[in-house]
């Protein structure tokens, strides 16, 4: 069990009841003896989630998934959910990219205050974005996208891979960023958005 770190963003699949594939997120907070706890939002709390769930989670190229069950013990935000017996792994695909210049707002996840920035790249398991907030790799975001007239509107999580400063501008920042919480429904519309842009010479301005 030595791949679970502190703080490691984890994502939780309710099985039953979740035809639109929503996702929760989580930080593993550690492993005890019967069980692994794990910090959740209000979000997940509202759901009102029970018995057999999915979990998820990332690193380096990999993501890894296992099934577990949510178990009644809980000490404030933080869940138990049972040790897993068999933890599949999977390379992360590449995945059709848009150039952009879509303008959406995020916070940072255990922060407050919204930040504004522009998605430069587009695609199903992540952006790129332009920010003038120094983001640092590894921080969890929540992201809200909008466009109208498009029928693109969706809200997850996601997670900073990389940062990179402008060497001209100190203050302006180039971060790519991996979708951890996209349900699949959400997943179905930015993959339609990027099929029905893929052919524009330019980058979509909205």
């Amino acid at each position: 069990m030595s791949v679970f770190q502190q703080n490691l963003p984890i994502q939780i699949i309710p099985i039953e009841n979740n035809e639109q594939g929503l996702k929760y997120q989580g930080l593993f907070d550690s492993m005890e003896p019967d069980s692994m706890k794990i910090k959740m939002d209000d979000t997940f709390f509202e759901a009102k989630v029970e018995n057999q769930i999915s979990v998820e989670f990332s690193m380096s190229n990999f993501n890894f998934q296992f099934e577990s069950i949510l178990l009644p013990k809980r000490d404030g935000n933080c869940i138990h959910i049972a040790k897993p017996k068999v933890i599949h792994k999977s390379q992360i695909r590449k995945a059709q990219r848009l150039k952009t210049n879509i303008k959406f707002n995020y916070t940072i996840w255990t922060e407050g205050g919204r930040y504004e920035g522009t998605i430069t790249d587009l695609s199903v398991v992540g952006i790129k974005i332009f920010t003038q907030k120094e983001l640092r790799r590894n921080t969890l975001v929540s992201i809200n996208v909008y466009v109208p007239g498009h029928d693109l509107r969706f809200i997850c999580q996601g997670l900073v891979k990389w940062v990179k400063q402008d060497a001209d501008y100190e203050t302006d920042f180039t971060c790519g960023i991996m979708f951890t919480t996209l349900s699949i429904d959400s997943m179905k519309k930015v993959d339609k958005f990027i099929k029905n842009n893929m052919n524009n010479k330019s980058s979509i301005v909205l």
